[in-house]
């Protein structure tokens, strides 16, 4: 089964359910809107729209492009790799911002001015003109010699005159004013955040867009999720509610499923929060029923359950190294020139000015999270028709229910086998024979379980 879902013109977006009825900002993804400019202008919108609702909440945003060509696998899997580069982008901004960013810049300024006339700065002009010219010289008599042994050799008079021409022309130049400066800036900054929710994703004109939230509410459900927390009432239900909630999204999703990648939060009726991890992979053509073609789909569906499993790591603790080294370099000087060509001398003047700018970027994030209880609950082929690319879409959950759920069933499974080594084999309520009263057995038999 897949579900088909087709891009809202070029853009792909999904906007994050946030708790309690607010009425979220619109990022604008208009035609001709530049990403950056929507981008800064929606964080500051939903930043305090939520700090009206009672909701403390710093946003930052990181974007990407998109290296894969759509309607090929490498289009899925261009989409993962942009996605961790712009998260990486708005983690280092939430660094930035509340973090201790380590800044260093070192600018140097260089003049030269050189005074007097041109004829002076320019004197070795004459002295070079004639040393090449009597070389030049020198060197036609010796041809001449040569060329006059080789039988029927012969050179026009208009070639050995451009030639001379040619070897008579001499340039020389000297600077005599230069402004060089060079600047350096070197940013670096360290930093780790639990509890940063995805708010947005979005893919417009061929860039990944993330939008990341964090709040005292996150923090502390990502310290759940990272203590790795029961619920001191266990929710029975909350399995099946997440699941609910996942199908509404696959539903309301309004742009490209490639747009849920990502972190999610909902609230449960008994008030806990669950966070669940979306992840994709790129679904190659079905080769048939080979069992290679068994394998490569397995991988492919295995890896999608990887990415979203990563998801909730990331979201647990995220540690973060970010270091950049600008370097600009801004040359302007000023040139006398001399060209003397046979009797003809020309001096001119010009200016010159070369800039040069270098930015060089690292980024190394890590996330480590031992987890215990968390369910996949949504797996499926997906067909995205306007992209041209089949993938697999995978969402894992977790809750403070669903661990309390898994540890309660592990310690019954362990007392009821504990039990079985020690009861001899009697079981209470076991099943009678199946055998007739004549020893005839069925031929068809029917295995009853007790459930």
């Amino acid at each position: 089964m897949s579900i088909r879902k087709a891009f809202s013109g070029a853009v792909a977006f999904v906007a994050l359910g946030m708790a309690g009825a607010v009425n979220a900002a619109t990022l604008n993804l208009a035609e001709g809107v530049d990403l950056y400019d929507a981008l800064d202008a929606y964080k500051i919108e939903m930043e305090n729209e939520l700090l009206q609702r009672g909701k403390n909440y710093r946003l930052a945003y990181g974007v990407a492009g998109i290296a894969g060509a759509q309607g090929s696998t490498a289009y899925v899997t261009s989409i993962n790799t942009a996605y961790q580069f712009a998260l990486a982008q708005a983690y280092t901004q939430l660094a930035n911002e509340l973090g201790a960013d380590l800044i260093a810049a070192e600018t140097g300024i260089q003049t030269t001015s050189t005074g007097g006339p041109a004829e002076a700065l320019l004197a070795s002009c004459e002295s070079d003109h004639k040393a090449a010219k009597a070389a030049a010289q020198a060197d036609e008599s010796f041809l001449d010699v040569v060329k006059g042994a080789i039988r029927n050799f012969t050179t026009s008079d208009e070639e050995k005159a451009e030639k001379r021409k040619l070897d008579s022309v001499i340039e020389c130049s000297s600077t005599v004013d230069r402004r060089l400066i060079t600047d350096v800036l070197s940013r670096s900054v360290s930093d780790a955040f639990s509890g940063a929710r995805i708010v947005q994703t979005a893919v417009h004109n061929g860039q990944m867009a993330v939008v990341v939230g964090l709040s005292p509410d996150t923090a502390e459900v990502a310290g759940v999720l990272s203590g790795q927390r029961g619920a001191a009432q266990t929710n029975p239900g909350a399995r099946a509610e997440i699941a609910q909630w996942i199908q509404e999204q696959m539903s309301n999703q309004p742009g490209s499923m490639l747009g849920m990648v990502g972190t999610r939060m909902t609230k449960l009726s008994n008030g806990e929060w669950a966070v669940i991890g979306f992840g994709l992979a790129p679904a190659s053509e079905s080769g048939g029923s080979s069992i290679l073609n068994s394998n490569r789909m397995q991988s492919e569906r295995k890896m999608a359950e990887n990415n979203a499993a990563r998801e909730l790591a990331r979201f647990a603790n995220m540690s973060l190294d970010h270091s950049l080294n600008q370097s600009v370099r801004d040359d302007t000087h000023v040139q006398v020139k001399k060209r003397i060509e046979g009797d003809s001398e020309t001096i001119s003047q010009a200016q010159e000015s070369v800039v040069i700018s270098q930015l060089n970027q690292n980024f190394n994030t890590q996330s480590v999270l031992k987890l215990k209880g968390a369910s996949k609950l949504y797996a499926k082929k997906v067909s995205d028709e306007a992209a041209g690319v089949d993938f697999y879409l995978t969402a894992y959950a977790w809750s403070p229910s669903m661990l309390s759920s898994a540890e309660n069933f592990r310690a019954q499974t362990a007392e009821a086998f504990q039990a079985g080594k020690t009861s001899g084999g009697n079981r209470q309520g076991a099943r009678a024979s199946s055998a007739t009263a004549t020893g005839n057995v069925t031929s068809n038999p029917r295995i009853q379980e007790d459930w």
